[in-house]
């Protein structure tokens, strides 16, 4: 009878035991080695200031280098006038070897910084393997379409085009696949009575004469509410090329403050 009550004491006080250590806080458990971040920072700064080169060493290493190179590219030049001695191309030889063996040490202490220091690789926004390009360039892809799409309710575009011009008609196609895909309104503008068999078209030669455009086509995207212009395109072009010059006009706004293209329209 003795025996089974310190039995299950024995149980019951296992119980609590597990009970309490399944409900301690996860950030207490130490044993696991939550200790480690609260050193490193110290240790990476003591580690940077052992390492860290001075400059004289610095353009010693520069001046060793280029010594290096130099003796290099002679030993070549001299094996390659003197091919038939066999000296000059073993010469060159032990020092191309010397410096493959120092391009290996690089890359093996290369790979080993990034492994030991992983904040100087941002695998996010450079990714290294097939899979994190991937996502990154879909990713990349998406918020491109959406930039595009709010800029085109902040921006006008107009096409400058004319009669008989055979890249017009190229270009006008292509602006107009673009147009819909995104949502940007195009109009436009000729010196002549012709007519966009796209956009509505605009006689206005008096325009084109204030703005001294030379070459047709043209497009041109006017910032709403502002003064500010930018040239879009020149000739005949892609929907890609269109892309690319559309979003490097996102980031200059975005850049300038001029609007932000990433708002969404509402």
């Amino acid at each position: 009878m003795k025996n089974k009550t310190l039995i299950s004491l024995f149980i019951f006080f296992q119980l609590i035991v597990t009970t309490a250590n399944a409900n301690s806080c996860f950030f207490d458990q130490r044993y696991r080695g939550w200790l480690w971040f609260e050193e490193k920072e110290l240790v990476d700064s003591q580690e940077q200031e052992l390492i860290a080169p001075t400059i004289e060493q610095m353009l010693q290493a520069k001046k060793d280098n280029e010594e290096f190179s130099k003796e290099l590219e002679l030993l070549r030049q001299i094996m390659i006038r003197y091919p038939e001695d066999i000296r000059h191309v073993v010469a060159y030889k032990r020092k191309e070897k010397e410096m493959q063996n120092r391009a290996s040490a690089l890359g093996k202490n290369w790979l080993m910084a990034n492994f030991l220091n992983p904040e100087i690789v941002d695998e996010l926004k450079h990714p290294q393997n097939i899979y994190g390009r991937k996502i990154f360039t879909d990713e990349q892809i998406a918020q491109n379409s959406l930039d595009l799409k709010n800029l085109a309710g902040q921006v006008e575009l107009y096409v400058f085009r004319m009669e008989g011009c055979p890249y017009c008609l190229d270009l006008e196609k292509h602006l107009n696949n673009f147009a819909k895909k995104y949502g940007f309104t195009v109009e436009a503008v000729t010196p002549d009575q012709s007519h966009s068999q796209y956009f509505k078209t605009h006689s206005s030669p008096e325009l084109i004469k204030a703005l001294q455009l030379e070459v047709m086509p043209t497009v041109i995207a006017v910032i709403s509410d502002t003064r500010e212009r930018f040239e879009l395109a020149r000739g005949a072009v892609s929907v890609a090329d269109l892309e690319d010059k559309a979003i490097l006009l996102v980031n200059h706004l975005r850049q300038k403050q001029i609007i932000n293209p990433l708002e969404e329209n509402k």
